[in-house]
């Protein structure tokens, strides 16, 4: 349990034995949502939970939950897997591989034969849905079906960063839990770096966990010669290009953002906001590049609406790194 998380966790665990049957916990992305909902579910089907509510991780039902093969419990979530990927495949290739990022009608019908039988062991019976902000319409109008008429002894358990997304027939019959991103110094306790180094970091990721992943996958190390890059003098198109192909592309997509934006709030305060610790070697603006580095950031937003739909990456790329190549001219 995230230590940030701990009081909530034990406010609903004080009445397990009367539980909402349908609870949303949103937040915002990468504050941990979804590890608090794993908890909180190993502790409802641990057959014999700690004093402090805790799952023992040693009975049955936590060894089933470690396999991911407890019966009492099915999970919906967007298929975020990738078949693997070999050095002889073209980005096309990969591309087409890709998964839509929208749980679908099907998937929520797959619930019924689990609605109808009854537990295997004596307790609740869970249906945690991953990303509930990522059920399309159809989807989310046949879970609406199965939360008005719930067996007893049935939970939904849902996660979401946006519930502006929801329908509100469905929000309308879930009990609410909003948890949210950790104070700075439960941050610089969890992070274990200097605290300046941890203030420059996360004024990029926002959150530690969201931090922590992109070290753990190494793609933080790439930050810095991708936006050395963007500073070069006269860069070129294709040498960028390479290298944002390396990065996950929510991350290239978010660095880059957040780059742009940096340069306007340089013009604007003389200050950066994310990428503090990045050198930015620009001269002032004058209106016909500023209202171009506008549009840019304009574009760069409006990008993250399709930024896991199953495009090619390359092209998307590039698309959007064309516009920066004229500014770059001009400031460098």
């Amino acid at each position: 349990m995230l230590p940030w998380h701990s009081h909530h966790f034990t406010q609903l665990m004080s009445k397990k034995d009367n539980f909402p049957q349908s609870l949303l916990i949103y937040g915002p992305q990468g504050i941990g949502k979804v590890n608090f909902a794993h908890t909180l579910i190993q502790s409802l089907l641990c057959d014999a939970p700690l004093s402090d509510n805790l799952p023992c991780g040693s009975c049955q039902s936590c060894h089933w939950l470690a396999q991911k093969q407890h019966p009492d419990l099915i999970t919906l979530s967007v298929d975020k897997s990738s078949t693997e990927e070999s050095e002889e495949k073209t980005l096309e290739e990969k591309n087409k591989e890709k998964k839509t990022h929208y749980i679908t009608i099907d998937a929520v019908r797959e619930l019924s034969s689990f609605l109808t039988v009854g537990a295997q062991r004596q307790g609740y019976k869970i249906i945690f849905i991953e990303q509930a902000d990522a059920l399309n319409i159809n989807a989310a109008n046949a879970l609406l079906k199965a939360l008005e008429e719930p067996p007893n002894n049935m939970l939904f358990i849902l996660v979401a960063n946006d519930i502006k997304k929801i329908l509100p027939t469905i929000l309308s019959r879930c009990q609410k839990l909003q948890l949210n991103q950790p104070n700075a110094q439960d941050a610089y306790d969890y992070l274990h770096i200097p605290q300046h180094e941890a203030d420059y970091l996360l004024s990029v990721y926002g959150t530690p966990l969201s931090l922590t992943r992109a070290i753990d996958q190494g793609t933080e190390e790439l930050r810095k010669p991708y936006l050395t890059l963007l500073n070069k003098t006269q860069v070129e198109l294709l040498e960028l290009s390479e290298l944002a192909q390396k990065i996950p592309i929510e991350y290239w997509l978010d660095w880059t953002h957040k780059w742009c934006i940096d340069l306007l709030a340089q013009h604007f305060t003389q200050k950066k906001w994310f990428h503090k610790d990045a050198e930015f070697k620009s001269k002032p603006l004058d209106n016909l590049i500023l209202f171009d580095l506008l549009h840019w950031e304009h574009q760069l937003k409006n990008a993250k609406k399709y930024q896991f739909h199953p495009l090619v990456a390359k092209l998307f790329i590039e698309d959007l790194l064309i516009p920066w190549l004229p500014i770059n001219r001009y400031l460098y």
